[in-house]
């Protein structure tokens, strides 16, 4: 494909999963242009150097596609440079919006001015790039999240449903999801994830977030008893997948409108995912207990547990009819937890749970060993036989 491919948050972790991507997949003209934040054009190349040496042990020669633009999204004009703007004008075609404050714990205005008015002025470059003609195709990336604490089924097509929120991120993202809804003038998907956990081949990761918190407190057991309903609904899909689904909508000329890329109805209910991590990890199963309100929160569970505990009581499950369609013309199918929740455990165990570096490109090459793929296909098989007796979750 022709024109310049704009990626922005390439240094987050799906952004570092998608550049990898767009890097491997070839296309020889396809230029990917990475906004980095940075004090000036140095510095953002010497950033792009080290995100590269996160990614592999030794970069492809396809990597010599990727440039890096100084910006910032809390800047005017995403603080680009008179001569970086023009250039992205006359030279880009399709932007993927990965960037965006993942922390729950921001004040409002903060997760707002990243959050929404960082759009704002992605959405005024596409634009600028639309007015002359070249703009083909733009993803945002959002988070199926913005359902906020709503009950029941929530579909591609739902933004407004009456929810409250756990979170300055969740409200943040569901702001900015009313403001892309505005943008009819755009050629615009959102892709909406659900919780991003490893690769599903390699297990790697760069975020031990989410559900990383209550495996490793598992792992070294530290739990016997978890705040959380036994039949919330967790819904994690593998950052491939999503990955997968963002490049799948980048490429789709027709694409419009919102895709869930979430597990649907693979997703595990927590007295499921219990199960699972026991008969991967042969360790007995946690107990259930009422979450406590009040100063205490999540007391006597690791340290900032009590950011995430609110992820565990969720009883709401999200349609995804159009993604699955969208991403069938691509090939990708959605894949189920119990085929590679192994490999997320063996890959938390072999990087020390984050603290032992590990590129992404050496965790391919060791996933590749009989070890590990073999030790998977049977835990594999043995976790849908424990949990094929599980309730469903509600």
């Amino acid at each position: 494909m022709s024109g310049a491919v704009l990626l922005t948050g390439a240094t987050g972790f799906l952004g570092m999963d998608a550049l990898a991507r767009l890097i491997e997949r070839g296309g020889e003209d396809e230029q990917i242009v990475v906004l980095i934040r940075a004090r000036d054009a140095a510095g953002a190349d010497e950033r792009l150097r080290q995100l590269l040496a996160r990614l592999y042990d030794e970069a492809p020669a396809a990597a010599r596609r990727v440039r890096a633009v100084r910006g910032d999204l809390l800047e005017p004009g995403l603080g680009l440079s008179a001569s970086d703007r023009q250039w992205l004008i006359g030279s880009v075609e399709r932007i993927v919006h990965c960037a965006a404050s993942i922390s729950f714990e921001l004040p409002l205005e903060q997760a707002r001015a990243i959050n929404v008015r960082g759009v704002e002025r992605v959405l005024e470059l596409a634009r600028a790039i639309a007015a002359g003609g070249a703009l083909r195709r733009m993803v945002h990336v959002s988070t199926a999240y913005v359902s906020g604490r709503h009950a029941g089924e929530f579909r591609e097509q739902d933004l407004d449903v009456g929810q409250e929120f756990r979170n300055t991120y969740e409200r943040s993202k569901h702001e900015a999801e009313r403001l892309l809804r505005a943008a009819d003038d755009l050629p615009l998907a959102v892709a909406r994830p659900s919780i991003v956990v490893g690769h599903s081949a390699s297990g790697w990761t760069s975020a031990f977030n989410v559900l990383y918190w209550p495996m490793r407190a598992f792992e070294r057991g530290l739990l016997d008893e978890v705040p959380a309903r036994e039949d919330s609904i967790v819904d994690f899909v593998p950052v491939d997948y999503v990955t997968d689904g963002i490049l799948a909508l980048l490429d789709d000329d027709a694409a419009s409108g919102t895709y869930n890329l979430v597990a649907g109805e693979h997703a595990l209910s927590a007295g499921q995912l219990v199960e699972l991590h026991s008969a991967v990890t042969g360790r007995e199963p946690v107990r259930f207990v009422a979450q406590h309100d009040g100063a205490g929160g999540a007391g006597g569970l690791p340290a900032g547990a009590e950011t995430f505990v609110p992820y565990f009581d969720v009883r709401c499950r999200f349609g995804d009819e159009r993604a699955r369609e969208a991403l069938a013309r691509a090939g990708v199918v959605r894949p189920d937890p119990h085929d590679y929740l192994a490999r997320l455990i063996a890959y938390a165990r072999a990087s020390a749970w984050g603290k032992r570096s590990m590129t992404r490109q050496a965790a391919f090459s060791a996933a590749g060993g009989a070890s590990v793929s073999g030790a998977n296909d049977v835990v594999g098989r043995e976790a849908r036989a424990s949990s094929s007796s599980l309730p469903s979750a509600v």
